[in-house]
């Protein structure tokens, strides 16, 4: 069993981009990271979000924008990339193998 250090120290070596292509491994939908911004919390003091687009399986009815976009907070995004919830194919052709 991992423990939380260990993911976090896995975590540490997923460096993200902007143009880095997600794949959502439950639901086979594909984002594309487009814009990083840095965001103050109350809690953890700084944190960084990421604007993802959607660039498939979105349903218009659902969103009035397609492509949709989400924002991802970075360190969750990063853990789910090491769990395995999330493919990461980077712009500088870097990844994360399990």
């Amino acid at each position: 069993m991992t423990s939380f250090k260990e993911l976090q120290n896995k975590a540490e070596c997923v460096i993200l981009s902007i143009g880095d292509i997600i794949v959502d491994s439950i639901g086979g939908h594909i984002g594309i990271l487009t814009k990083k911004s840095r965001h103050i919390d109350i809690i953890e003091d700084d944190i960084y979000v990421w604007e993802v687009k959607w660039i498939n399986n979105v349903v218009k009815q659902y969103y009035e924008h397609v492509p949709a976009n989400t924002l991802l907070e970075e360190e969750s995004l990063k853990c789910s990339i090491v769990l395995g919830t999330y493919e990461w194919h980077s712009i500088d052709g870097e990844s994360y193998e399990l």
